[in-house]
């Protein structure tokens, strides 16, 4: 009987161990639920360790600690990792949670719009416990056109396009970058908030960069420059002074006309503006 009572009582602590160890929560999100096909597509994770003890998650030889699947509605399995996840050893405190965000995109080859769903998995010290996240879902759009432009740069045939798609219920305007022999996109990226007051001021500079002026809200405009890789390289904010609002090519360069920069308030200054009217 004691045996009994014995064997019972260690089963007893090894089950309460396992529901103590299993206290791991993983919450995975995206930062928007609509990117552009080609756009970095950031998530965050969020781990919580709501043990009683220290938990140290690293990599070890062929096993890294935190890993990801995608797949994408329509179709059967799973999407093929281009490269490994190898994200730097953390250690939680009990009771202490730990967030940070990752670009999908250096992982994954997210090449065509659809609907897309990640779940992230821990590998916990032990080596063969692991806990899974929520289904992340996420969409992958190509918008819709509003001027393209054909180029040669680096020896490659490069459509440099201007999209427009709607981002949390808003118009957004986005540029992207395809190669017109494969037809892959190279790179995309936001470019701004649209207010459909104007239509945009779209030019290309000598080095075949596109610049984009557009109007972000009532008071606001933003002049965006995307290069030929499909990445952002500079964005600002303008507010109108007098005259006619546009793009105009200099020999200095191009440059916005009709706007003066956009100075934000210092703090306590009384003309701040409340957070529902500060641009973006």
């Amino acid at each position: 009987m004691k045996t009994i009572i014995h064997a019972l009582l260690t089963l007893l602590c090894l089950l309460l161990s396992y529901q103590s160890f299993a206290q791991i929560e993983v919450h995975l999100q995206p930062v928007r639920k609509d990117f552009i096909v080609g756009e970095n597509v950031a998530l965050k994770i969020t781990i919580t360790n709501q043990t009683d003890a220290s938990i140290a998650l690293k990599n070890t030889p062929g096993r890294p600690w935190l890993n990801f699947t995608v797949s994408k509605r329509g179709e059967q399995g799973l999407i093929s990792p281009k490269a490994t996840a190898r994200f730097p050893e953390i250690v939680l405190t009990p009771g202490s949670s730990r967030s940070f965000e990752f670009n999908l995109k250096s992982l994954y080859r997210l090449n065509t719009a659809g609907s897309y769903a990640s779940i992230a998995t821990i590998r916990m010290p032990d080596g063969g416990t692991t806990y899974g996240s929520n289904r992340a879902l996420f969409t992958l759009t190509n918008g819709g056109k509003v001027r393209e432009f054909n180029i040669q740069a680096r020896g490659e045939a490069i459509r440099l396009s201007l999209r427009l798609a709607k981002v949390n219920g808003k118009d957004c305007l986005f540029g992207q970058a395809i190669n017109r022999d494969t037809n892959q996109v190279i790179g995309a990226c936001y470019l701004a908030e649209y207010l459909n007051f104007m239509q945009p001021s779209i030019l290309l500079d000598r080095a075949q960069n596109m610049h984009v002026l557009c109007q972000s809200s009532p008071e606001f405009y933003t002049y965006s420059v995307m290069d030929t890789h499909g990445k952002r390289s500079s964005a600002k904010l303008y507010q109108r002074t007098a005259g006619v609002v546009d793009l105009i090519s200099t020999g200095k360069g191009i440059m916005p006309i009709g706007l003066t920069p956009y100075v934000a308030p210092k703090p306590g200054s009384e003309n701040i503006r409340k957070a529902s009217e500060r641009p973006f």
